[in-house]
């Protein structure tokens, strides 16, 4: 069972998303080839850092392929997040970003010392 299929169970396990949700991860996992960490083309990524440290805590990798498969669980869960510490956060803008391909930082948040960075690459 490869990385990203364990940390799909992982958060399953913690509730942190539905089983429909995590199948749907997982559905989308199984789709197109490639090799065993091996990303292609442009990537949408997430990450989180809480304070004092140096490694996100949450570090999400998705291919813009597969990234409006995601938009659901990125709007329902990390919108949900920022939006309790007072941060708005616009979907049409990420959106926007996963369909132009194009490298840009989309959300750079810090709060103290917690930062969350939403960026294609």
């Amino acid at each position: 069972m490869n990385e990203e299929k364990l940390r799909i169970l992982k958060l399953l396990e913690l509730k942190k998303i539905t089983s429909a949700e995590a199948m749907e991860l997982l559905e989308v996992l199984g789709k197109g080839p490639r090799a065993p960490g091996e990303v292609k083309g442009r990537v949408l990524r997430i990450r989180v850092y809480e304070e004092g440290t140096e490694e996100p805590k949450v570090n999400i990798h998705i291919p813009l392929s597969w990234a409006k498969f995601m938009a659901p669980f990125i709007e329902g869960k990390i919108k949900a997040k920022l939006a309790d510490k007072g941060y708005s956060v616009d979907m049409g803008k990420i959106q926007e970003a996963i369909e132009a391909h194009e490298p840009m930082r989309i959300v750079d948040v810090k709060d103290g010392g917690d930062r969350v960075e939403i960026y294609i690459e």
